[in-house]
Order: structure tokens, then C-alpha cells, then sequence
């Protein structure tokens, strides 16, 4: 055992989940050492909406108002927009959001948290430092090694948060496995607000083969994200966005080819990643170092907060057993997060599959969506994750594949393929997906979590 000076918490990662987890543990009277590695935010491109939960959760921690100054902006929904229709998902239909969602360049979002922590009490922030040993050490805590420029130092603490994101680095030194699959590359390029359909909403937009999001980030500005599939062997380029711009309103589309041939765009390689736990000894992840999916429902963000709520009030009721608590933690997280993982893998493979299969499921989802504002409202609930029950998940998931199966009897998608084919599939993808559900909630040991995949076995 190395010679080590002594804090409660350690930190790793100050990102939305890192802050936010540190806010969040302080109130308890911990103190806190938050490492924060030092990121170029700049080419950067990561979460910029909270939904309605996330920004609940920023007011329960008191860090809102550093994040609702100018040019933040408030989103009332999201609307889901084809080649002949726009169908609208406004908060405000589902009675848990009390308040609007909010969205902000990223990088402001972080540089406004980690100021924000900085003045809390009980919160010491090491710039320019990463976690690079962890030991265990029984029940009495365990010994962190921090690197930074001046070398390293080793910490005894009681607990360890990983908030490092994706392919946690620190759950890995943990001995807690990552399971991690690469979806797709996404072009994100700003914008002005002028010509969106409605400059309160968020937008997504289908029939380019995969989904457009579009979303406003501050007063006047806005950004567009293509997603371009992953093809082993093929590098993506702004070409790609040019042809999938073509589905967008005229003006929209000629503002949007304009920032594309100007290249000043945004990267990130988005991946699908499970763990195989979210606590193991004293150390706990949060946030994307928990598991993350496509960022096609937006919901990374909404769920770093969510985490730190979680993990504060494990901890305050278990206060006199650390290791117990984050076993509490990682009990009530399991659910929630396997339907999200899912909600999200499902939605995109309906939006992007060309198989028969799928564009029934697609149209299911679109005529639940046009038919049902009940069906709308409890849909919006679990994208926001203000509802994280797995079984609200499966009712809707069986709601969309009956209306696409009962819209296929009356038009088929395809001739060539029977309304048998059809049937079995559907049967099929809804028992995959509890299948798939149980494994990822009993231990996040599935590596496509949630995939759906309507070809007949």
C-alpha cells in the first residue's frame, strides 16, 4: 500500500456527468476531488438537449441557473417530419415534465457546470488530471493514483465515480468489462434558426436514409447532424451529407448545402456500449461510462443527471455501508437504463432498415404517432426517460407492430413478401426484445442491447 493523502470522493471525468455527479455527492458533506483532464471542446461534438427530466434534475442540484443564461434556449418538443407530413411530440403532453428542455453548445454546457462546481463547497477541482491505478483495499476504502504534468499522487478515498465517458478508461482499471460496438459517424454543422419549421422544437427528419436531427443551440443558431452508417473499410464525407440534405425543405436544404460546402463541421464516432455492471467494490459509473447508445433519442445528457440523483440518494440512505449503497444504485439503475438502450437501438433500426419487416414497423410507429395523442404522450415519456419502465416499453413496442401489421393488411409494404413473413417477424422482434431487455438488465452482458431485428428466424 503506497502512502496516500486522504479525500472522501474522487471524481474521474468532468463532464456533464462528472460535475454533476460532484454536485450531487457534496450536499451529502463529502468532500470531493473532481480530475479533470483538460479537453479540446472545440471539433468536438457531444450532448447539447436535456429533456424536461435532465433539467429538472439541474434545478434539484442547483446548477440551472448557470446553464440558463444567454444563449441557451428552451425546446417544447420534437417533431418528426416526412416527405408528406410533420408530426409534433410537445413536452408538455406528458404530465411528469414540469418544465420545458433546454439545449446549449456543449462546450458552453461544460465550462458553465465545471465553473459552477468550482464554487461549491466541499469540491476541489485537479486540472490536468487523470485517474491512471486504482487499488481496492478491502473494506476500508481503496487508493487512487492520479497523474498529471507534475507527476503522480496517490489518494485514499471512500469512494471512486467514473465519469470518463464511453470505453470508460477507469471502470476498465476497475475490472468492470465494456462491450462496445461501432454504429456510425456524425456530421454536425451550425446553422442559423431562420428557416427551421419552428425554432422552439427540436427536428428530425426521415427519408435520407437515416434520420436528420436538427436542433437550435442558442439564440439564432442551430445544428444539423448526419448520421453516416459505419462500413468497415469506407471513411465518410461531407458528399454523403450533400445527398442526404436533399430530403430537407427547399430553404432549409439550401442554408444547410451552404454550411457543408464551407466544411466548417463537428465529429463524433458514435458507439453502442454496455457494461457488464455499474458498480464493482467503491468504484460507480455514471453517465456514458454506464453505458451508451446512438444519440438518436438524445437522452445521454438527461441520464448524467438522472445517475447523479441516483447515486446521491443511494448513498444517503445507505450512508453507513459505501459498497452496499452503490449496490442499491446499480439495482435501480438496471431498468431504466436497459430500456433506454433499447428504445433507442429500436427507433433507429425502424428509421433506417429497407427490409420489408421494418418499413412496417416504421409506419406502425408513424400512424401511432398521427392517430394517438395518448400514444404520443407515453412515447415522448419514455424518450425523455421521465418513464423508464421496461414493460411501458414492450405495451408501446406492441402497440406500434399491431397498428404497422394491421396497416400492412390493408397495403402491403411489398408483394413479394407474404403477410406470413410478416407476421412471424414482428412475433419475433417483440420476444427478442424482452430477451434482450432481461440479459442487458442482469448484467449489461449483451453486446447489441436491444437491437431490433425483424428478420424471421
Amino acid at each position: 500500500m503506497h502512502s496516500a493523502a486522504d479525500i472522501d470522493v474522487i471524481v474521474g471525468g468532468a463532464g456533464v456527468a462528472g460535475t454533476a455527479a460532484a454536485a450531487a455527492i457534496q450536499r451529502l458533506g463529502y468532500t470531493v476531488m473532481l480530475a479533470e483532464p483538460g479537453l479540446n471542446d472545440e471539433r468536438r461534438l457531444a450532448g447539447e438537449v436535456f429533456h424536461p427530466p435532465g433539467v429538472a434534475g439541474l434545478a434539484e442540484l442547483g446548477l440551472l441557473p448557470a446553464l440558463m443564461r444567454a444563449p441557451a434556449v428552451t425546446v417544447n418538443g420534437f417533431s418528426v417530419s416526412t416527405d408528406s407530413e410533420s408530426i409534433r411530440l410537445p413536452y408538455d403532453s406528458v404530465s411528469a415534465h414540469r418544465m420545458p428542455g433546454l439545449c446549449l453548445e456543449h462546450r458552453l454546457i461544460r465550462q458553465r457546470l465545471l465553473d459552477a462546481v468550482r464554487a461549491l463547497p466541499n469540491v476541489t477541482v485537479k486540472d490536468g488530471a487523470r485517474v491512471v491505478h486504482i487499488e481496492q483495499a478491502g473494506a476500508s476504502g481503496l487508493v487512487v493514483r492520479l497523474a498529471d504534468d507534475r507527476g503522480t499522487t496517490n489518494y485514499r478515498c471512500r469512494l471512486l465515480v467514473a465519469a470518463d465517458g464511453a470505453q470508460s478508461r477507469i471502470g476498465n482499471l476497475a475490472g468492470i468489462g465494456v462491450h462496445n460496438r461501432r454504429i456510425s459517424t456524425i456530421f454536425g454543422y451550425r446553422i442559423g434558426v431562420e428557416n427551421l419549421p419552428q425554432d422552439d422544437y427540436g427536428h428530425v427528419f426521415l427519408g435520407a436514409g437515416t434520420p436528420i436531427l436538427l436542433y437550435p443551440i442558442g439564440a439564432g443558431e442551430a445544428r444539423v447532424l448526419f448520421d453516416i452508417p459505419y462500413v468497415s473499410g469506407q471513411r465518410p464525407d461531407g458528399a454523403e451529407c450533400l445527398a442526404m440534405a436533399a430530403v430537407l425543405p427547399k430553404d432549409l436544404r439550401r442554408e444547410v448545402e451552404q454550411a457543408i460546402a464551407a466544411n466548417s463541421r463537428m465529429t463524433v464516432l458514435t458507439h453502442a456500449t454496455a457494461t457488464d455492471r455499474s458498480a464493482l467494490g467503491r468504484v460507480v459509473l455514471v453517465g456514458d461510462a454506464a453505458g451508451s447508445c446512438h444519440p438518436l433519442t438524445a437522452t445521454g445528457m438527461t441520464m448524467c443527471i438522472a445517475d447523479a440523483l441516483l447515486l446521491q440518494k443511494a448513498l444517503r440512505e445507505r450512508s453507513d455501508h459505501v459498497p452496499g449503497a452503490l449496490e442499491l444504485y446499480q439495482r435501480r439503475r438496471r431498468w431504466p437504463q436497459a430500456t433506454r438502450l433499447a428504445l433507442a437501438e429500436a427507433l433507429r433500426e425502424a428509421f433506417c432498415g429497407t427490409s420489408p419487416e421494418l418499413r412496417v414497423v416504421r409506419n406502425g410507429i408513424l400512424a401511432y404517432w398521427r392517430r394517438s395523442a395518448a400514444g404520443r404522450a407515453a412515447t415522448l415519456a419514455l424518450l425523455s426517460t421521465a418513464d423508464g419502465r421496461p414493460l411501458a416499453y414492450l405495451r408501446q413496442l406492441a402497440a406500434v407492430v399491431l397498428r404497422g401489421f394491421a396497416g400492412h393488411l390493408r397495403s402491403p409494404t411489398d408483394d413479394r413478401v407474404s403477410t406470413l413473413r410478416v407476421a412471424r417477424a414482428l412475433i419475433a422482434t417483440l420476444f427478442r426484445q424482452i430477451r434482450q431487455m432481461r440479459l442487458v438488465a442482469g448484467g449489461f452482458r449483451a453486446r447489441s442491447a436491444g437491437t431490433l431485428n425483424t428478420r424471421p428466424e
